[in-house]
């Protein structure tokens, strides 16, 4: 019950940052949206993000939230975010990461 708590909120926090996709997932404790449009762009150091790992990293760099690149599990575009954590934990991690995509330039 907890679990689907969480996975209810982080889907709808995901979902409210522009240009996310998120299908829910049915029987994990991980969800794994596409952050495509994110790609390509370049962050304010002048380095461009290419991959999900680049996008993995400058979010775990600027935000302090750990992310595994959908890379590593045949899906370039995406990232896996686990929700097995607290719910005041999951709305913290994907607010952070919100702001940190808004600051990519393209």
């Amino acid at each position: 019950e907890k679990f689907l708590i969480r996975r209810n909120l982080i889907i709808e926090k995901l979902t409210q940052i522009k240009n996310i996709e998120c299908q829910i997932p049915q029987g994990a404790f991980y969800v794994f949206p596409n952050f495509k449009f994110y790609l390509n762009s370049i962050d304010n150091n002048g380095a461009k993000i290419r991959s999900s790992s680049d996008l993995s990293l400058y979010i775990l760099n600027t935000t302090g939230v750990v992310t595994v690149a959908g890379d590593s599990f045949g899906a370039p575009n995406n990232i896996r975010l686990s929700y097995a954590t607290s719910e005041d934990t999951i709305v913290k991690a994907i607010s952070l990461i919100n702001q940190t995509l808004q600051k990519l330039n393209f």
